[in-house]
């Protein structure tokens, strides 16, 4: 398997573990709030990474934890991420799977300007269709309200992963400890944003019957090993292909939000699902 190809499965990968992360954060919701069930995620996250540091050298993140750019890549995930809690927490794990995930558009045009990357006729006619299919996907429609407020916010948290995305692939951001250390710095800036906003009580809701599976699940495959697959296959293909691979993302987990937690889809979002598809098929040729 060439470098290439490598990198391609290695990002197929990490969309897949991704796409099941909507779930476990709808039922996590139901014991704990955004604030803190997404500290928890990156608790739990930093414990596993400080335990495999202890064992391979290559995963220590000590000497990337200095550089300004961990902790300005932490940052920038972290608000993300939180967008995207707080937003779910409102519209549902549906619509966290197609909004938070509009990046695929957006990387594109982002990775032009910032990285010179080509953006082919293609992919500007995909920025076109994506503004439809986000229109078509919003569940609260034109009118405002408190699901519509939830949409934007996972608008953006997609406005959010595109600028992480291009700034890693800008900085190279691709070896295990330097991943690892912007996850150990979204636990620093999460903790005190945690204690103030989601109440001091609340941080061992972790610990209630119910809660601590899905942080679990959220913590180590969705965070640590995701994230670290992710990283390292960016450094192999165009952050453009890489956004057009997370479309699985998208896939999966709209899927088992239906499969799972019941969540029902109506016919334009059917249709945005299937345009947005589209757009981000466009946004890859050439």
């Amino acid at each position: 398997m060439n470098r290439q190809s490598n990198g391609v499965a290695l990002t197929v990968g990490a969309s897949l573990i991704w796409g099941t992360s909507f779930v476990a954060t709808s039922v996590g919701l139901q014991y704990s709030n955004a604030y803190v069930l997404l500290f928890e995620r990156f608790l739990i996250a930093s414990a596993a990474i400080f335990a495999v540091g202890f064992f391979i050298r290559s995963a220590r993140v000590w000497p990337e934890l200095p550089r300004a750019r961990t902790w300005v890549l932490g940052g920038v995930y972290a608000a993300s991420f939180l967008l995207q809690f707080l937003g779910q927490a409102i519209s549902g794990a549906s619509a966290s799977a197609l909004l938070s995930n509009l990046f695929v558009i957006f990387v594109p045009v982002a990775a032009y300007f910032v990285l010179q990357e080509r953006l082919p006729n293609a992919s500007k006619a995909a920025v076109g269709l994506s503004v439809f299919g986000a229109f078509l996907v919003f569940p609260s429609g034109l009118q405002f309200s408190s699901g519509t407020a939830g949409d934007l916010l996972l608008v953006g948290s997609a406005l959010g992963y595109t600028v992480f995305i291009v700034l890693g692939k800008k900085y190279d951001v691709s070896s295990l400890s330097s991943s690892f250390a912007v996850i150990v710095s979204m636990t620093v800036i999460m903790a005190p944003v945690a204690f103030l906003a989601g109440g001091p009580v609340s941080l061992g809701t972790f610990a209630v019957a119910g809660a601590l599976e899905p942080a679990l699940w959220l913590g180590v495959p969705c965070t640590v090993i995701a994230l670290a697959m992710y990283t390292r296959g960016l450094a192999s293909i165009r952050a453009t292909q890489s956004a057009t691979l997370l479309l699985l993302e998208i896939v999966v987990g709209v899927a088992l939000s239906v499969w799972l937690l019941g969540n029902v889809l109506s016919a334009p979002q059917v249709l945005g699902a299937v345009v947005i598809s589209v757009a981000v098929l466009l946004s890859s040729r050439g």
